[in-house]
Order: C-alpha cells, then structure tokens, then sequence
C-alpha cells in the first residue's frame, strides 16, 4: 500500500515524491475523467451529470480521489466549492493531459501537407482539374502536385516521396498494391489532312507513317513502372521519342505522324490542337491498360482511398 503523507504547501512536492504518490497501473483512468468535471462545475450533481454518473457515484469517486491526493480537492464554500491550492494546480494539466488521450483515440484522419500523384502526361490532362477539386473539398490544407513522369516511381513511393502511381506494372511487389482499371477505349490522332483521318485504316497500314513515342512514359528497365501508350503504338519503320504530350501534338501538326492514346485523351488532345481522330482496324491489343499502385502505408487512409476510388470512377465512366 501507497503510504500517503501531507504536504503543507506546494513548494515541498519534490519530484521523488511523484514516483511515490501513485503507481499508473494501479490507477483508474476514468477517475482523470471525473476529476477533471468535479475541478471544472465544482459541484458534485453538475459533475455527475456531465460524465453520466449519479450523484452518489460521483461522491464516491470524489472520496476515491481525496483519497489518491490526500487532498480535499473541494472543499463547502457557503453554498457552493472552491478548489484547495492542489486542485487549482491540478485542473489545468488534467485537462490537458485529457486533450491529449482525446487526440490519441481520434480517429478523424489527418490530412497530408501534400498528395504527389505519378501518372502520365496525358491522364494528368484530364484528371488534374478533378483532384485540384477533390483536396479543395476534403482536405484544403493539402497541396496536390502531380507529376508527369514514370521513371524511378515505385523507389519514390516505397520511401513516401509519392503518394500514389497511376501506372503499369506486371506484379505489385511485396508492401505494395495493385488495382487494375479496365481497359480503355483506344483512338488515332493525326492531324486534317492526314490519310489516316479519311476512314478506318488498318492497324498494320499504320506503320508506314511516323510513330511518335513519349519518352516520359516508356519503361527504362526490368521492373520500372511505365505507361500502357507502348503496347499501342503499331510497329513503323521511323519512331521519333518526343518529352512529352504537347511537344507530340505539335509533331502531329507538321508532320505525317500518329499517335495512338486512350479515346478520352485522344478527343481533348483534338479539340486543344485541332487535330483528327480516327478508329484504327484489328487493333490487337484489347485497349488501354493502366492500374493504380500504392504502398501498404497508405492503404486504409481514408483520403488515399478517396482519391483512388475517385480516379477509378473518372477512368471507368470516362474510358
């Protein structure tokens, strides 16, 4: 048993004394909760009332708690309490130190100071403008960044500098995760007067025009994240590597180029630049292939998982 011994004036508390008054594990927490209403209503019923206890309930826990400080804690002033000069110095850091437990269990999930997003240039046209929106609504202390190229993505987002890849890969390795979208519908772009924009040219037919490769997007090595513009690009007897999806409409312009994309980036690029869209024959991949890749870390994160479901829904409806 805990031997108790009465201190004149706050001043004689030393700090062995705190290792002696009590020990944490044998002290009922739920007792800080009712201490904390008793310091602050200074009146037992009120008290009582504010932590859901009777009155009788709430007199015995103050007894337990005289008992714990040997200390009245409250002490009749006419028709009301006062709190002893312990009390007074104990009501602040027990409220504070209940703020904090509050904090702990608060499950309310904390939002990022920044969302860094790798996907390719072309997805990044159409889905940027709906994640500038989506962290304006739900999170709007967080700043979204998104990042146009694939290259040496997944080591950036095993360490945290990127929050999520919009990419392909074969297998997620172990600690990460994979969803894989549907395939999307696939068009040709070229510019008004090309041949291609006059019908519905063959596949194969195809590869006598420039072919026109983003560089941004293209696997660099065994394992690296890429785009799935590759696997849709007809073998050509010229290919010319371009840094990005601009610099490739402006080539589209000038040139006898053609550039395969998914219908959706397709028909924007179109419309930005002026150029045609055409439907290619036996096509042999299925369409556009993309996933969604994430670390472990960030797999039950309520704002990760919004922003995942949301661009699945965007690429799902929109192909």
């Amino acid at each position: 048993m805990v031997e108790h011994r009465r201190l004149d004036n706050l001043s004689d508390l030393r700090i062995d004394d705190i290792g002696e008054a009590q020990d944490l594990g044998e002290f009922d927490l739920n007792l800080l909760v009712v201490l904390a209403a008793l310091l602050r209503r200074r009146n037992i019923t009120h008290a009582g009332q504010d932590v859901r206890l009777s009155q009788p309930a709430a007199s015995r826990a103050l007894t337990r708690l005289r008992s714990i400080y040997d200390d009245e804690l409250l002490v009749k002033a006419n028709r009301a309490f006062d709190r002893t000069p312990l009390a007074e110095a104990l009501f602040p850091k027990v409220t504070s130190a209940l703020s904090d437990i509050d904090g702990i269990l608060d499950r309310t999930p904390l939002a990022p100071e920044r969302f860094i997003l790798a996907m390719p240039d072309h997805q990044a046209l159409l889905l940027s403008g709906h994640l500038v929106n989506y962290f304006r609504e739900v999170a709007p202390g967080t700043v979204f960044l998104p990042l146009t190229r694939l290259s040496n993505a997944l080591p950036q987002l095993e360490s945290g500098k990127i929050d999520l890849i919009l990419g392909n890969m074969a297998d997620a390795p172990p600690g990460f995760f994979r969803r894989a979208l549907p395939p999307a519908p696939v068009l040709g772009l070229c510019h008004l007067q090309h041949p291609a924009a006059a019908g519905s040219p063959s596949y194969s037919d195809l590869g006598r025009y420039l072919s026109i490769r983003i560089g941004s997007n293209t696997q660099t090595g065994f394992g690296d994240v890429h785009d799935g513009l590759e696997a849709l690009r007809p073998p050509a007897r010229e290919t010319l590597t371009v840094p990005d999806i601009h610099t490739a409409a402006q080539l589209l312009l000038g040139t006898n180029a053609i550039l395969m994309l998914p219908a959706r980036a397709a028909k924007h690029l179109a419309d930005r630049y002026g150029l045609a869209t055409f439907v290619p024959k036996s096509v042999p991949s299925a369409g556009y292939q993309i996933n969604l890749l994430w670390h472990e870390r960030n797999h039950r994160d309520v704002i990760h998982a919004g922003v995942r479901s949301m661009m699945a829904s965007i690429m799902i409806e929109g192909g």
